[in-house]
């Protein structure tokens, strides 16, 4: 596993070391440029605390690891990270409001490439498949994206309950079983409602799948299997959801590609026989 990964992974940083963490992950570019004096100005922590950092992942100082940082898939030659949060200003001209959009977004799942890992993608395939039902629990911009996921799954047959507020929750809660699982998508990873989903899941022996940016928030710690997402944005202050959206719906993509894989043949053959009937209700007068 490349550093990339081995950082947002870890479960055990303190939270000045997540403040590090996140400021490496989202401007590796300019990391690789810093001292340690420099990084902990930029990241709000202190150079002792940049050097205890670096150890926890096995490296003597910053510079060691900094070569790994570059070496790792995406950390060198794609051009400095975006500002994520904030991609364009007030002044910024037509055109290129345009093009920082587009940037924002293909760096997201260029990062995305890197932190994905093959081993999770394949054991939440499993677990989807082995579910008789799928409670599929994400709010605001994560439940738009999710919302469309669920509705290509219920397509082919799969049984999907959407959660996204106080009462499909309760609902849901009810219905749940050791045949259900649970899959989260949240950037943060932390908010109410996937609280008492998560509370919900392990009271019933339902396993969890997490989409999410924050291995180590609730999310992240009580899944059994863990998606990460770039954490490319902050959680709040930011114009839109560009990065996050984007790669949320990339994991979903991947997750509905390998589930109509399994049954190829025949889920191919319900895509031409809609297709031809929905063609033939629109030439209809």
């Amino acid at each position: 596993m490349d550093l990339n990964c081995r950082i947002q992974r870890h479960t055990g940083l303190t939270q000045t070391e997540r403040h590090l963490r996140d400021y490496i992950l989202r401007y590796p570019e300019k990391v690789a440029q810093m001292n340690a004096r420099e990084l902990a100005q930029a990241s709000f922590t202190s150079p002792s605390a940049v050097i205890r950092f670096c150890q926890k992942f096995g490296y003597k100082g910053l510079k060691d690891f900094k070569a790994d940082l570059l070496c790792a898939p995406g950390g060198q030659g794609e051009g400095e990270t975006p500002d994520c949060n904030f991609p364009f200003g007030a002044d910024t001209p037509f055109d290129q409001v345009t093009d920082a959009v587009l940037k924002v977004e293909r760096e997201s799942l260029r990062r995305l490439c890197t932190t994905l890992d093959g081993q999770e993608v394949r054991r939440a395939v499993d677990m989807l498949l082995k579910a008789g039902c799928i409670d599929l629990c994400a709010i605001g911009t994560s439940g738009y994206v999710s919302a469309d996921f669920a509705f290509r799954m219920m397509k082919f047959g799969r049984r999907i309950n959407i959660v996204s507020d106080r009462m499909e929750l309760s609902y849901a809660i009810q219905q749940m079983d050791k045949n259900h699982c649970l899959l989260v998508v949240s950037y943060s990873g932390a908010n109410e409602q996937v609280r008492i989903s998560l509370r919900a899941a392990r009271e019933h022996g339902v396993p969890v799948i997490a989409v999410t940016a924050r291995p180590d928030s609730i999310a992240g710690m009580q899944a059994d299997c863990v998606l990460a997402l770039p954490p490319l944005e902050a959680n709040d202050e930011k114009i839109s959801t560009f990065a996050s959206a984007v790669a949320e719906k990339a994991v979903l993509d991947v997750l509905f590609a390998h589930i109509f894989q399994q049954d190829y043949d025949r889920n191919a053959a319900f895509v031409r026989s809609d297709a031809r009937r929905l063609q033939d209700v629109r030439v209809k007068p």
